[in-house]
């Protein structure tokens, strides 16, 4: 059976019970479902059968939606944004599904709400107590195990990741290199110390003399005092390695980097001289 218009008998007529079963009783079985689907004239459809039951709103545009909804607990659906709207009493809203939720850190999003699951992928970096955070690039990150007891938190060498690294590997180390003073200007990179140091002191010596000493720090500063035969003095430098000849020229040599078994020099050759010179490096860290 299906909605039946009710109407008033005519002036005369006599109510019988089929006018009643007509006009009446199907229409009200109809609007409770029993014999159909109800469908409101405005769009609404309340479906009630058995298994597939649903309620179907009203499908309006999104300036509809903003101008129909204007009591608090009406409700639409949006056919624009496919989202369901109701007004709150201050004003429309869209109820969200997860088709609204945006699950991508940061990247702008202004009118979507955050999902949990980021939250909760972003938690889990992190899976041991005493784990660290850190960032490996912009909106990437990861973590750093719990180190030993007695490590202490330290820059890995290249500079830009976090490490753990022992007390007792605070250390230090005498060696001696050799440099021959006409060899081409360039980076020589110095290992075997074992670790990478934080600071240098470095002596250079040749035909039995010293010719300056040097230091240099964590930060490549770095003064020496050369000892100049011209001057009949020493005189200060800013490189760790100044070694002046037979004439007031002389080869020298910058701090570079530290790096993770030794350090790099840069070297400036001066007169041409066949002459090899001992430097004697401590390196600490």
């Amino acid at each position: 059976m299906a909605w039946n218009l009710p109407s008033l008998p005519a002036v005369g007529s006599i109510a019988t019970v089929a006018n009643w079963a007509t006009k009446v009783i199907d229409s009200l079985r109809y609007l409770k479902g029993l014999d159909g689907v109800p469908t409101i004239e405005s769009g609404l459809t309340i479906d009630n059968t058995d298994g597939d039951e649903r309620l179907l709103l009203p499908l309006l545009s999104t300036a509809e939606c903003s101008t129909v909804l204007n009591a608090e607990g009406e409700v639409a659906f949006d056919e624009q944004t496919h989202q369901m709207k109701a007004y709150d009493g201050t004003a429309v809203r869209a109820i969200i599904s997860e088709a609204d939720v945006d699950d991508t850190p940061v990247n702008g999003a202004t009118t979507d709400p955050v999902s949990s699951n980021w939250a909760y992928d972003y938690a889990n970096i992190i899976t041991t107590a005493g784990d660290l955070r850190y960032c490996t690039s912009a909106g990437v990150d990861t973590r750093l195990g719990v180190g030993t007891i007695g490590h202490i938190l330290s820059v890995a060498a290249g500079g830009t990741t976090p490490e753990w690294r022992a007390e007792t590997a605070r250390t230090n180390k005498l060696q001696v290199e050799t440099r021959a003073l006409d060899a081409a200007n360039g980076d020589v990179a110095y290992t075997g110390y074992g670790f990478q140091p934080t600071s240098l002191i470095a002596f250079s010596a040749y035909g039995g003399q010293l010719a300056s000493i040097g230091v240099a720090d964590v930060n490549l500063s770095e003064q020496c005092l050369a000892k100049n035969a011209a001057a009949a003095g020493w005189t200060e430098h800013a490189a760790l390695i100044y070694m002046y000849n037979a004439t007031p020229a002389g080869a020298s040599a910058v701090l570079k980097t530290l790096d993770a078994d030794g350090f790099t020099l840069t070297w400036t050759k001066g007169t041409n001289v066949a002459l090899t010179v001992n430097i004697t490096v401590l390196a600490m860290r």
